[in-house]
């Protein structure tokens, strides 16, 4: 795996269904309704109704997610597990 790849982030949301984003590290946690992500500028946290993963490339960073996306919100926080400060906002 090379390193240099993520040390850029980009972000490309497409009518707010098809969500692009390169520089993930890794998928922390994901359902339907929610996506959060570890990135190199921080977590990500992605909220919306019938989200599906259409692509995830580990070698590259590279994620799509397809669905109707409400919100997209970065975190600066190393806590990488679900009870994060995106849990305690958003129940």
């Amino acid at each position: 795996m090379n390193d240099n790849i993520y040390k850029t982030h980009d972000i490309k949301l497409l009518n707010r269904e098809l969500l692009s984003l390169s520089g993930i590290k890794k998928i922390i946690n994901f359902d339907d309704s929610e996506f959060i992500l570890s990135s190199v500028m921080g977590n990500i946290l992605v909220k919306g109704k019938n989200l599906e993963l259409l692509l995830l490339d580990t070698d590259k960073g590279e994620v799509k997610i397809k669905g109707k996306i409400n919100n997209i919100l970065y975190s600066d926080s190393k806590k990488e597990n679900k009870e994060n400060i995106f849990t305690k906002l958003f129940k």
